[in-house]
């Protein structure tokens, strides 16, 4: 798997980060987010400027790992949002990766 991008930091109400989109031939990605502290984030993503809601889910805040594959059917920006309720002491980290290639 190819990483596309990520990044890291520490809770708060609400987030959001848009990177650019995937290289030409990129499918799909894996978007994995993971966080710490307690509390719950509500995930949600968008990429070429539509809502994927198949990809949005919730996260519990105790370091397990939430992941999610995101099709990419048109060139354009992908990014996710969160929105986090609980003590905003602990952090988050996440990361796309490239999944799905089309063939040469």
């Amino acid at each position: 798997m190819d990483s596309l991008g990520g990044g890291s930091g520490a809770l708060q109400g609400q987030f959001s980060n848009t990177h650019p989109g995937p290289p030409r031939g990129v499918l799909s990605v894996t978007f994995a987010f993971t966080c710490t502290g307690g509390g719950t984030v509500a995930l949600t993503f968008a990429t070429a400027g539509k809502d994927v809601p198949t990809a949005a889910g919730t996260q519990e805040c105790d370091g397990s790992i939430y992941q999610r594959r995101i099709d990419t059917p048109e060139p354009g920006l992908i990014g996710f949002s969160y929105s986090f309720t609980g003590s905003e002491n602990g952090g988050y980290a996440y990361g796309y990766y490239t999944e799905k290639k089309q063939l040469p």
